[in-house]
């Protein structure tokens, strides 16, 4: 039978408007997305291929990537206030300046990877998923803190986070040694560890290069060259100031630290040849636009034309702003709005956590031992002061063990031992309970009961009981686990009524 032309005519609409609308989406998501092509971003040493420099950008992750720098700049403007208000105290080392590097490397992280770095860790501690609230708790020794309020500006940690050290360079072979855990475990994770020019002289650092090599770790050193270390110049602390080439043995690469996207297309290629090949040293070279620490001015051994002069050329924020606009992945109206949002989510949570309460006096002298075998802590002159557990605080002291139940025994043992042991108690209860059945055997084996049986079809027919002559003799109980009393004797059924 034909088909009628109005027919035919209708499917073919059908097919034209389905075809329409696949080239719509995919001119629209063509849009989304912009290429673009890196220059003098990258260096290499020793490395036969590097990263690739044409680079796709989608309108999500150019906003995402900018949202988090933005977020970053302005908590750190919040914790310099703060600081200068001596709401901070102790020290507090910036990150602004530097926000590309973290930025850029998380977006390829994924979530079995691990990160750990050095002093200045605001950023990559939020970046590690760490609130913002959290993290100014803990800037400003509140109890609501990651830490408590007692690990302040140097101490942060977070799920593979491994936290911000305050010793220089003692980050690095902590890293090499996470790396290790990850190629014991064969999780498919690298370590990223991170640390700053003034601490790439090092002596750990090099011991830790030699380890990462030798047993070929899943390690990524990124050498976070903000040109100066404390007030001094790499010039005038290095005699190699080319930090990528220091691996010696292991393969370098040099990277432009303020462009974002640079960093991104470096990271991603670190991580596979990390998985594939081991070790790798990054050099990302940026600035900071602050003093060492809060008490450094910054400007004694820069000037402020030199500091000026990378804000107004080099900064990541802005160049990156800047390459969103020009790839119409967003406009000025957009960005601007962005800005503003980010600005008041962030001074909302650094108000809110600014409301919190310090810890109690008596936490200064919790978890102190992992095992206390005194009572008190020792070495505290003048003062007797009782060890106590973080966990107490909280949720209450545990009630003392009493002595009879308290083993010398392993608990992993002792755990396998009792599980053992109640296997061993249903395997012996199982033929004593089948044996008292007077109808005969267990439910699983489809045993007549009252005579009858159902059928296929469930239906029940009527079948004559069986004897008790003809019965089978009771079976001999399941083999018993070695190490275990067989099962005792079950009692003889009892007779039947006449």
């Amino acid at each position: 039978m034909r088909s009628s032309p109005l027919r035919s005519l209708t499917r073919w609409s059908g097919v034209r408007s389905s075809l329409t609308a696949n080239i719509q989406s995919r001119i629209l998501k063509r849009q989304k997305c912009s290429c673009l092509t890196l220059e003098n971003t990258f260096k290499c040493y020793d490395l036969e291929t590097g990263p690739t420099m044409d680079v796709e950008l989608s309108r999500e992750d150019a906003l995402a990537m900018y949202t988090k720098m933005m977020e970053l700049r302005r908590l750190e403007t919040v914790a310099g206030n703060s600081y200068k208000q001596r709401q901070i105290r102790g020290f507090c080392h910036l990150y602004t300046g530097q926000e590309a590097v973290a930025v850029g490397m998380k977006q390829c992280l994924r979530q079995c990877d691990s990160v750990i770095t050095a002093y200045r860790c605001h950023a990559w501690t939020y970046l590690m998923g760490v609130s913002l609230y959290e993290i100014m708790a803990e800037l400003l020794g509140l109890r609501t803190g990651c830490s408590r309020g007692k690990g302040g500006s140097m101490h942060m940690y977070g799920e593979n986070y491994y936290g911000g050290n305050g010793i220089v360079g003692a980050q690095v072979p902590v890293g090499t040694g996470v790396a290790l855990a990850h190629s014991y475990r064969n999780d498919n994770g690298v370590c990223v560890v991170l640390y700053g020019d003034g601490a790439a002289n090092q002596g750990q650092v090099f011991e830790s290069f030699n380890m990462a090599k030798l047993w070929c770790l899943p390690c990524i050193f990124v050498c976070e060259n903000n040109h100066y270390g404390m007030g001094t110049h790499e010039k005038r602390a290095s005699a190699m100031t080319d930090f990528y080439m220091r691996g010696q043995y292991i393969p370098g690469l040099w990277v432009d630290g303020n462009q974002v996207l640079a960093v991104r297309s470096a990271t991603k290629f670190a991580v596979d040849y990390a998985l594939s090949e081991g070790p790798i040293v990054l050099e990302m070279s940026t600035y900071r636009y602050v003093g060492h620490s809060m008490s450094d001015p910054g400007t004694s051994y820069r000037s402020r034309e030199e500091i000026q002069a990378v804000r107004d050329n080099r900064d990541p924020i802005a160049s990156f702003r800047s390459q969103i606009i020009e790839l119409c992945l967003a406009n000025e109206e957009e960005l601007k709005i962005l800005e503003d949002r980010t600005k008041k989510h962030v001074d909302k949570e650094c108000k809110r956590a600014a409301a919190d309460k310090e810890a109690d006096l008596h936490e200064l002298h919790t978890d102190i031992y992992a095992k206390n075998v005194d009572g008190k802590i020792r070495g505290v002159s003048g003062y007797h002061l009782e060890h106590i557990r973080l966990s107490e605080v909280c949720f209450g002291k545990p009630k003392k063990t009493p002595a009879s139940e308290i083993t010398e025994e392993p608990v992993v043992e002792k755990e396998a031992k009792e599980a053992n042991e109640v296997k061993a108690k249903k395997d012996s209860k199982a033929p004593a309970k089948a044996a008292k059945d007077p109808k005969g055997s267990a439910k699983d084996d489809k045993a007549p009961q009252d005579g009858k049986a159902p059928n296929e079809t469930g239906d029940k027919k009527d079948k004559p009981p069986v004897s008790e002559a003809a019965k089978p003799p009771n079976s001999t109980p399941a083999a018993v686990p070695p190490g275990q009393k067989p099962p005792t004797k079950a009692p003889a059924p009892p007779a039947p009524k006449k």
